[in-house]
């Protein structure tokens, strides 16, 4: 039984070198290609994670850039809109000058037309007057007497 024993230990012996012999370099080999490829897919994700950080950078960077413009494009638009609002104003107080200006000028016109209408009728009217009370009494002295009584009345009542 000892003797059976030695020749199933030189057997195993045998067969672990064997396969010691054999399949070293394949394991060896599949144990490097296992472990390079577990660091190159290491050292991948580190890359793809520098990139993908250095691209939320350069995201957040573009986003603050495209905010301080558009606050800039808003604030030009105030401004704009002020400017604006202000000539709208202004032109719209020349426009309300012009037209009281106008309305004043007509309203001088019209004031003038108007004593001169007046004038016109109270000369026509104190002719008239005149004639009808010297109708019987055609004394050209008292005829100029009469007229110039009116006209003074006339001027004194600041009608001419």
């Amino acid at each position: 039984m000892a003797s059976e024993l030695l020749w199933k230990t030189i057997n195993t012996i045998i067969l672990v070198a064997i396969f010691y012999k054999l399949l070293k370099k394949p394991i060896s080999n599949m144990l490097t290609n296992g472990v390079n490829s577990v660091a190159n897919r290491y050292e991948g994700a580190q890359r793809e994670k520098e990139e993908a950080l250095e691209l939320l950078k350069e995201a957040e960077k573009k986003a603050k850039e495209a905010k301080q413009e558009a606050e800039d494009i808003v604030k030009h638009a105030e401004e704009v809109a002020q400017r604006q609002k202000e000539q709208i104003i202004k032109e719209a107080q020349e426009i309300a000058n012009r037209i009281r200006a106008e309305a004043d000028e007509a309203i001088q016109r019209e004031v003038i037309k108007a004593r001169k209408e007046l004038q016109k009728y109270a000369a026509e009217k104190a002719i008239e007057l005149a004639q009808e009370k010297l109708k019987g009494k055609v004394d050209e002295e008292f005829n100029k007497k009469i007229i110039k009584t009116s006209l003074s009345q006339i001027a004194k009542e600041g009608v001419l």
